[in-house]
């Protein structure tokens, strides 16, 4: 038996033979005679063309048997891929200028895009390399004529699929052949087959070094999602422990399904909003199935992504019309671009200082960039026509910034208003609580807002000076640090005081072990990842209030981190054994799932 490490990418336990794929296609240098060049383009052009029907053929098959929309819209980006000019024009230009094959062509096109990515720090960012790489492999397979002996669609029913990569349509096809589970060597947990194996409800586990060495097909696997585990030819020990952990899973993700409908407020009444944090438009009707009742983060960097240039006005106003109308009229918030520090795709530049984490990023670049910023204002604005939406500014550290971004919003409707452009007279406006200064003045920030929004990921860093991503002060970062809690707390009081509403958007949100603690801080709108809705939701409505405050208030009292931890972990695995443990014997306080 032997345990490897992976990432947990889609939750889950599986438990069955492997099924694995065939690796990364090794292509090898050839040269063409100047004769050869044009036939060898025309090669090109026809393998697009096939590989773009099969993604439109598997795409018709989701059409027909299925009708799930947003896996339908992760195969049409991936054709679109197809038409993409680092891949498509670099290819057709290094098969012309260096005389090469076709097949040579786009692997070193494909190796210059990977070399792109692997230098952006932001893990959501670099996970996009999967998607070309993929598109790329897919390209490359018509070129060399391969047809693999074990594709997805032969993968035996229960088995667990194993690959260097998978997309999105291969996630497809292996959940329609009912597969038990997936794992990967590359690919990333925001990936678009992430977010597919997420909607199929299937396990996957991605960056599994050295797996294509130590896996056969027929081999016994068990491969878990939470905790990102591949174990190979497990003894019969740790079967039974795995597979009491996913029954315990499956019972509680049934019982948990039954309550989507059903009010999120607390036995005694008192209502908790959740919503989804979300990154891209096909994970909505994942929020919504999961309950989320709005979409309280729609993050906008992503159409800043793997391109040269700045996404036109058009295109940020059509991406947020199909957000909107794929939301069902509930509302979206869309923060503003939120770049620098370590975000940098290749459409922006700016300063880098020596610190970029506190430097010219959020709403600081966009003040800069101000004709930037105008363009996505204008975007959202005429979005605002379609449903409801709030648009929120990250990184606010005062007012003076806050009033600069607000003349901006004015600026922009009178524009669009002289140009007799369809657009929202009012959109809500909102401000981050992301640094200590926008904390301790919150009443202020409320008093000229609409609403704020807590972005605890960069509050917590930021207050304790402890850059949670630096293996070396890792340990400083803490959520229940007594600094937080009374910043935390801090801002509820100042949002209440301009009698104006607070959410909270952070990871803290997302966190059932930290549901009383915010709940008794007075949060009363919580947005999330869309796989924690429905556990948080268990706790909200099996709470009574008074007991949420009552350990908040302990808490309080506490000086130290340490302390609080051991009272909020404690109680809450005592109170919520069945959300908050996954079924493993001895499990350490903290560990919650879900």
């Amino acid at each position: 038996m032997e345990r490897l490490v992976g990432v947990g990418a889609s939750p889950g336990i599986a438990i069955g033979v492997a099924h694995v794929l065939s690796s990364r296609l090794d292509i090898h240098e050839r040269r063409i005679s100047a004769e050869q060049v044009e036939p060898e383009i025309e090669r090109f052009e026809r393998a697009l063309l096939a590989t773009d029907a099969q993604l439109a053929a598997i795409q018709a098959q989701i059409a027909e048997r299925e009708g799930d929309d947003h896996q339908y819209r992760i195969l049409e980006a991936h054709r679109l891929m197809l038409s993409d000019v680092h891949l498509v024009e670099q290819a057709r230009r290094l098969i012309r200028d260096e005389k090469t094959s076709a097949e040579w062509a786009v692997r070193k096109a494909l190796n210059q895009i990977q070399a792109v990515f692997e230098r952006i720090e932001d893990p959501y960012f670099r996970d996009r390399k999967s998607d070309v790489a993929l598109v790329g492999e897919r390209l490359l397979r018509t070129l060399v004529g391969t047809n693999d002996s074990t594709s997805p669609e032969e993968a035996p029913k229960g088995s667990i699929t194993i690959a260097h990569e998978l997309g999105p349509a291969d996630a497809a096809q292996l959940g329609r052949a009912e597969a038990a589970g997936f794992c990967t060597e590359g690919g990333g947990r925001t990936s678009h087959t992430a977010i597919v194996a997420r909607a199929l409800g299937l396990p996957y586990v991605v960056g599994v070094e050295g797996l294509g060495h130590k896996v056969w097909s027929g081999m016994t696997l068990i491969i878990d999602g939470v905790r990102g585990e591949v174990i190979l030819d497990p003894d019969e020990e740790a079967l039974r422990r795995y597979q009491a952990r996913s029954d315990v899973q499956r019972n509680r993700a049934h019982r948990l399904g039954a309550i989507r409908d059903v009010p999120s407020q607390t036995q005694d009444g008192t209502p908790v909003h959740l919503a989804a944090n979300i990154e891209m438009l096909e994970e909505i009707p994942i929020a919504a199935d999961l309950g989320a009742q709005s979409v309280g983060l729609f993050r906008t960097e992503f159409l800043y992504l793997e391109r040269n240039e700045l996404p036109s006005e058009d295109e940020q106003h059509a991406h947020a019309v199909a957000a909107l109308k794929s939301v069902g009229g509930r509302t979206i918030t869309f923060r503003t671009l939120d770049l620098g520090g370590d975000k940098l795709p290749p459409s922006v530049r700016m300063p880098v200082g020596t610190n970029p984490a506190m430097g010219l990023r959020s709403i600081r670049y966009s003040l800069w960039r101000t004709d930037v910023f105008r363009t996505q204002l204008r975007a959202l604005y005429r979005a605002g026509a379609v449903g409801p939406m709030q648009i929120l500014f990250p990184l606010i550290s005062g007012v003076a910034e806050l009033r600069q971004a607000k003349a901006l919003c004015d600026e922009v409707r009178s524009e669009l208003a002289r140009g007799g452009i369809p657009h929202a007279e009012h959109i809500p406006i909102g401000v981050m609580i992301e640094t200590p200064s926008a904390a301790l003045i919150a009443d202020l920030l409320a008093a000229e807002c609409d609403f704020l929004s807590i972005g605890t990921n960069d509050l917590i860093q930021y207050t304790l000076a402890a850059d949670r991503e630096d293996e070396h002060v890792g340990y400083l970062y803490h959520p229940l640090h007594p600094a937080i809690l009374r910043a935390l707390r801090q801002t509820v009081v100042g949002a209440e005081k301009a009698g104006k509403p607070v959410a909270m958007c952070g990871d803290m949100a997302g966190d059932p072990m930290l549901a009383w603690v915010l709940m008794g801080l007075g949060l009363r709108n919580l947005s999330m990842a869309p796989r924690q809705i429905p556990v948080v939701k268990s706790i909200i409505r099996a709470t009574q209030l008074a007991d949420a405050e009552r350990l908040l208030a302990q808490a309080l009292t506490m000086s130290t981190e340490t302390e609080i931890e051991e009272l909020v972990y404690g109680a809450m695995n005592k109170r919520f054994p069945l959300e908050l443990t996954d079924g493993e014997e001895n499990q350490g306080e903290g560990q919650a799932v879900g």
